[in-house]
């Protein structure tokens, strides 16, 4: 800071020549003269002042009876530089426009820190963000900076919260993912029905059940109760756990277009090169490319010693595709029919065993259309956990 307000104000290295000079600088710094950068060369006293104390200095080297002579050596600081440069107007226009521009790129956010995500890359983050209108090279001066965190948390649809803040032209995002909740193992609760069907047989490992065989149920009614009565006239709260085999029906409706399309994309593709600086991508490289393409891109943002900087170097890799059109007919689209069925049963039928299947099929203006129904026997009973003054606040947070 000192160096800062000498520099401002201007100071002068000279030399004290002639018989005892050091005496005179002794002198000096009795008259509050403040002398630094003092030595000795050759019989003569180096020294360094402010301009206004050299002023004084020289008055009083010729006020005063002493045989000696002071003369600058060199000149420092900005009344020198200002001096020396008054007649180059285009420098001075040039100091007073970098001031200019240097403010008006400061009223902008040239640097976004993104926290890492864990089910999210840095560039669709970023995609978001500039949706809700933060990205580099925006407007700093926000008045809806609430607006864009309440948007942002919406548009990423797995946070819990998030906060969007910008200092001068930094700008920085941090966010808390959402995680699942750790259940309750030891909370009580009942075993209720997951979807309608015909009991074949209730196994309860504990907890009172509250269907036979032969009984229908329809969703949500109650299996296995985890309310129990003691021999006593009371009740108490048991972990109701068990198996409830039925007898259960789905349709499914299965629909395959008479004209189909197959996107076939090339091995080739062409690499494109861009640069992201300010918020504005400039091409790097440019090359013809196909009408029917599909781009897929990679963003390495430059790192400087653990700052990231407003420059990043965006890879575009190029590849070309052809549509396949097909007219499918009845034969055709059974066979596709086929392989759509059993990709759902392999898929949604996993914990069930299917009894039979019944398919019929008719056509419509633009598709071949497949009913499928289908019985089979599973386990319907699912947990729910019973709110107890024990266990509420916990089972409230989980669901």
């Amino acid at each position: 800071m000192l160096f800062l307000i000498r520099f401002i104000y201007g100071y002068v290295i000279f030399k004290i020549s002639g018989s005892r000079p050091g005496k005179f600088a002794s002198d000096l710094m009795g008259e509050n003269i403040n002398l630094w950068k003092i030595k000795s060369v050759e019989g003569e006293i180096i020294c360094a002042s402010s301009v206004a104390d050299f002023k004084r200095i020289q008055d009083i080297s010729r006020r005063k009876n002493y045989s000696c002579k002071v003369k600058i050596i060199k000149k420092h600081g900005l009344p020198f530089i200002i001096a020396s440069n008054k007649k180059r107007v285009g420098l001075a226009v040039g100091a007073v426009l970098f001031a200019v521009i240097f403010h008006v790129l400061s009223l902008f956010v040239w640097t976004i820190d993104i926290c890492d995500f864990d089910t999210m890359s840095q560039t669709s983050a970023k995609n978001i963000l500039r949706r809700v209108g933060f990205y580099e090279g925006v407007y700093g001066n926000f008045q809806s900076l609430k607006r864009m965190q309440t948007e942002a948390l919406i548009d990423f649809g797995n946070l819990s919260w998030i906060t969007i803040n910008a200092d001068g032209s930094f700008g920085e995002v941090n966010a808390t993912e959402k995680y699942e909740p750790e259940t309750n193992d030891n909370a009580p609760r009942n075993m209720k029905a997951i979807c309608g069907g015909q009991i074949i047989r209730a196994d309860a490992y504990s907890g009172e059940a509250k269907i036979s065989e032969g009984d229908g149920v329809k969703a949500g009614d109650l299996l296995i109760s985890g309310v129990v009565y003691t021999e006593l006239g009371g009740t108490r709260f048991v972990r109701a756990d068990g198996i409830v085999m039925a007898k259960t029906k789905y349709h499914e409706k299965f629909a395959v277009p008479k004209t189909s399309y197959r996107i076939n994309i090339s091995d080739d593709f062409i690499t494109r090169y861009s640069a992201e600086i300010f918020g504005k991508t400039v091409p790097l490289t440019m090359s013809k490319t196909p009408d029917n393409k599909i781009s897929f891109f990679t963003e390495n943002q430059f790192d400087f010693r653990g700052t990231k900087a407003t420059l990043s170097l965006i890879t575009e890799n190029i590849y070309k595709y052809d549509i396949e059109t097909k007219r499918n007919t009845e034969s055709s689209s059974a066979e596709i029919f086929t392989k759509q069925l059993a990709l759902k049963e392999i898929f949604g039928f996993q914990n069930k065993k299917i009894i039979s299947r019944t398919i019929e099929s008719h056509e419509e203006k633009d598709s071949f259309i497949y009913d499928v129904d289908y019985r089979c026997e599973e386990n319907i009973a699912y947990p729910v956990v019973i709110h107890t003054p024990n266990n509420i606040e916990k089972t409230l947070d989980i669901e």
